[in-house]
């Protein structure tokens, strides 16, 4: 299983199977062999590196971060960027409350906007750091950030425009910079004190924006490493080549000529789709690129492979083959040297005469939980009848000892990462597919958590231990979700995978029932006790032989998924209440903090305007508002989608974080309303899983010490927290990879699509098919847009060729829950656009009303 939202949920990963990456070298790999593109000759590449295209027309949205040209790195230049400040600066600056630190967060679609968490916390705005005022941090950097004066912090239009209605008797000059627009010229304090006489002090700091300037970096996060094309400097005297990165929130990159193929300078065509790594050594003051070195050849831009490790790389994501020092830390090189010594008979509990089994996803190898379930006379030591249900993790920490080569690779690597078509895991396949993973038919060591609870669902015992099980079937949550909706159905053998130890059918179908029914209970105990649940649409991809899509759809979550995530909730809460008890300060748990404040209002305010009401106080109100859109209609699946949308913006990430010297509260898990939490049930993905392991087995007694001192641990959670999110944001970008090769493949596409958000010159749409948000631009139309209601009016020309009673020119009203007709379009590549057409009379009909207005209606338009 695997956990594809800050918030807990737990899903299956990507249901394809373990496999190596394929990819050759790592983001050291210098050897000419991995540079050179294939297919090419000798005389067509030579040198070390091949070549790269030159970019014809430098993209608009990776124009230079400010409008100063470099002309030669070895003239004279004026400062571009202002001079770091120095650590002890920085300490006063933050002590006397003028300077803060923080995580920079970079605007994917505009470079020029940065974002950090406001120094007062979540009831403010972000602070904003505009365009040369980045000053040359990169993504996720930890940078102290100095605060501008108030005069120059941004209008909130629309909380000033409130603000201005309820105290001012005259009416607003708009001046020459008015914010009603997503425009570049953004209007600050000072235009509102020169145009219409406020005084600093009057104006509240909620209709304002903090703006800052980043004077140092603090801690560099960002590896600096990136992926791109190379381009020919306008300056042919120039000393050096020019990279541009496929994320454009990197700098140009000034590449030495000598690394360059000279053959490139003389044939650029022969080279133009060719991706390659680079890496920033310094960005100096003075110039507005930076300055780095070629790396690695990835292939030609355009190709599945090429794109993946594009993928791979822009997330930092290690992907190096496992060295042979790190094989050699196991206790043998095949899973055929291996079994059960007699040792760890003598003091583990044995589960083999218990049915115990997996649940999968159909093609998973790496099978890290088992259950089991059966009825007891006594749950409670008073003769209360109830259920036992096990919960078996796969021991890694047998194989994986503390302070090996291996152990420090899979710390370093965090996690497995699951992309469309691959995974890149965190242990060697022998670890993974074969000693650790939970296989029918064989005996296995695991990790265990036991509970006895009554019939209602009251957990009266909780078990923790090691222990030995021998899994009777590999179910797939198809074979669990069929057993659930048809309970009196006899099972034929032949439905489902090899049964071993003689069991049947009907007994694997009994315990996955029981398993379901106390699963619900437990599920209303949690919801009912305020846990949330927000579900956001993944996509699930059919592939080929050649692992190209040829069907995508939304992956869907039922009650087979539910079944296995609630005991899993379940083992986690306990065990970190164990670990927490016997290691006070240096328990390894997982914390989920409250969504930010202001956010989470405005979410409410914009969520009551399109007539949806929320309250998002604590998270049982706001779950209990989204129960409300439950059901299993497209279009009460197209309003918890928009819902979600909204309401997942101002949601915290949760985060790995040792408990030394944190107090109680900051151990609340928001989503789940518990307050204690951790991960224990994946350590064959996750490495927080394996030093919960470790800590569980010191608290329990076993031979096992718990070596790590707080600081260590703690550093192990930011490295994993980081890692986490990075696969995350990988797996994502992965996904959208293969819809636009899927699209791609079948050509242009008419969806039905529900607005998200309205700006100036596009619109944010939900392709309600496939979950996917897509932007679209109208930028090239006449339109007129009303940032206090969010509202774009699109004006038509006359078609003469339109259907009749739709020649004439008109004018449509996009506005958030809009439900639109859009075109999806293959471009460049594998990109995809979503263009809106001229609207038919029927299409016109449908833009009339909006989700609310269906759902009063109980309209059949999006059936």
């Amino acid at each position: 299983m695997s956990e594809v939202t800050d918030l807990e949920t737990i899903e299956p990963p990507t249901s394809n199977s373990l496999k190596s990456t394929g990819f050759s070298g790592t983001a050291s790999d210098n050897t000419p062999n991995s540079l050179k593109p294939v297919g090419f000759s000798q005389t067509a590449t030579g040198g070390q590196f091949g070549a790269a295209a030159p970019v014809k027309s430098t993209p608009r949205k990776q124009q230079p971060f400010i409008k100063n040209h470099y002309n030669s790195p070895q003239k004279n230049q004026r400062k571009i960027f202002t001079e770091y400040i120095s650590k002890e600066e920085a300490n006063v600056g933050i002590k006397n409350g003028s300077m803060f630190r923080g995580v920079l967060r970079i605007n994917p679609k505009n470079y020029q906007e940065c974002f950090l968490d406001h120094p007062k916390g979540t009831s403010y705005s972000d602070v904003l750091v505009l365009g040369q005022n980045r000053n040359r941090a990169m993504q996720n950097d930890i940078v102290i950030v100095q605060l501008s004066p108030k005069e120059e912090w941004l209008v909130n239009y629309v909380e000033y425009v409130k603000w201005w209605g309820l105290n001012k008797k005259v009416e607003r000059k708009l001046g020459k910079t008015d914010n009603n627009t997503n425009k570049p010229e953004k209007r600050c304090l000072q235009n509102e004190i020169d145009d219409n006489g406020v005084t600093v002090d009057e104006v509240p700091e909620s209709c304002l924006i903090t703006v800052g300037s980043i004077v140092r970096i603090d801690e560099k996060k960002h590896f600096r490493v990136a992926a791109g094309k190379l381009q020919l400097m306008p300056n042919s005297a120039n000393p050096n080549v020019l990279f541009v990165a496929t994320d454009s929130r990197i700098p140009r990159i000034l590449i030495p000529k000598s690394e360059v193929d000279q053959e490139f300078f003389s044939r650029p065509k022969d080279f133009e789709k060719f991706l390659y790594t680079a890496k920033i050594i310094d960005w100096r003051d003075d110039s507005v690129y930076a300055d780095g070195q070629l790396i690695k050849l990835l292939g030609v831009s355009g190709e599945i492979d090429t794109e993946t490790e594009r993928i791979v790389y822009e997330h930092q994501i290690d992907h190096r083959e496992f060295t042979d020092e790190c094989i050699s830390s196991l206790p043998v090189s095949t899973a055929e040297q291996w079994t059960i010594p007699d040792s760890e008979f003598e003091y583990r509990r044995d589960f083999r005469n218990d049915i115990v089994f997996t649940i999968d996803p159909k093609t998973a190898r790496d099978l890290d939980d088992a259950l089991h379930a059966k009825h007891i006379d006594d749950c409670d030591g008073k003769g209360t009848p109830g259920v036992e249900i096990g919960v078996h993790i796969a021991d890694v920490t047998f194989f994986l000892k503390e302070g090996t080569e291996l152990d420090r690779w899979a710390s370093e690597r965090g996690n497995s990462t699951y992309l469309s078509q691959l995974v890149i895991p965190m242990l060697p396949r022998i670890l993974c597919e074969q000693l650790c993973s939970l296989n029918p038919g064989v005996d296995r060591l695991v990790f265990s958590t036991v509970f006895k609870m009554s019939y209602e669902g009251e957990l009266k015992d909780v078990w923790f231990g090691r222990s030995i099980i021998r899994s009777r079937v590999k179910l797939a949550y198809e074979h669990a979700q069929d057993f659930i909706e048809n309970p009196d159905k006899e099972f034929e053998a032949t439905e489902l995978p090899g049964i071993s130890d003689g069991n049947t059918p009907t007994e694997i179908k009994e315990k996955t029932l029981m398993l379901h029914r106390v699963a619900q209970i437990l599920r209303k105990k949690r919801e009912d006790s305020g846990a949330l649940r927000i579900e956001l649409p993944k996509l699930k991809f059919v592939m080929d032989e050649a692992k190209r899509p040829q069907g995508v759809s939304i992956y869907e979550i039922k009650d087979s998924n539910k079944l296995v995530e609630e005991f899993m909730l379940l083992a986690n809460m306990e065990v970190a209440k164990k670990i927490e008890s016997c290691f006070p300060d240096k328990a390894l748990l997982r914390n989920h903090p409250p969504p930010k404040e202001k956010m989470i209002k405005d979410v409410a305010d914009q969520c009551a305007r399109i007539g949806f009401p929320l309250v998002g106080k604590t998270s049982g109100m706001l779950s209990t508002s989204l129960r409300k859109y439950q059901g299993n209609s497209r279009l009460f699946m197209c309003i918890r989608q928009v819902i979600s949308s909204l309401t997942i913006k101002p949601m915290q990430q949760a985060k790995y974080f040792c408990t030394f010297e944190m107090a109680p509260s900051f151990f609340h898990h928001y989503a789940l309303n518990v307050d204690h939490y951790t991960h224990f049930t994946s350590p064959i993905r996750r490495y927080p899983d394996v030093i919960v392991h470790r800590q569980l087995a010191a608290s329990l007694g076993y031979d096992e010490k718990c070596n790590r001192g707080a600081e260590e641990i703690q550093n192990i959670c930011t490295r994993c927290n980081e890692t986490k999110q990075a696969s995350k944001e990988a797996s994502e970008e992965s996904a959208m990879l293969y819809f636009g090769v899927f699209i791609h493949s079948t050509g242009r596409m008419t969806c039905q699509a529900v607005v998200l958000g309205v700006l100036d010159s596009s619109f944010d749409v939900l392709i309600v098919e496939y979950g996917v948000v897509k932007r679209v631009y109208v930028d090239k139309m006449k339109r007129e847009f009303n940032k206090q209601s969010d509202q774009l009016t699109l004006f038509w020309s006359a078609d003469p060729n339109a259907e009749t009673g739709n020649k004439d020119e008109f004018s449509t009203l996009i506005q958030i829950c809009s439900v639109i007709s859009v075109v999806l379009t293959p471009v460049k590549d594998f990109d995809v656009n979503a263009v809106m057409l001229r609207p038919s009379l029927e299409q016109r009909k449908i833009l009339g009303s909006t989700l609310k207005d269906m759902m009063e209606t109980d309209s059949k338009i999006l059936e």
